[in-house]
């Protein structure tokens, strides 16, 4: 029942589109998760992506 609820929420389309490049930087990362949380809601960005963007600013 939990994975149902997990793949009820997952953009298949925009993860088909936007694979996380090989050995991403954590430039590209960083990128990605942003562009993932306006597109999907499969699961949370995760804190060491959060930590760096917070880093940053």
């Amino acid at each position: 029942m939990h994975m149902k609820m997990l793949t009820d929420k997952i953009n298949k389309e925009w993860h088909e589109k936007n694979r996380m490049p090989k050995n991403a930087s954590l430039a590209q990362r960083i990128a990605w998760h942003k562009e993932h949380v306006r597109n999907c809601s499969c699961r949370p960005m995760p804190d060491k992506i959060k930590d760096a963007i917070k880093e940053a600013i």
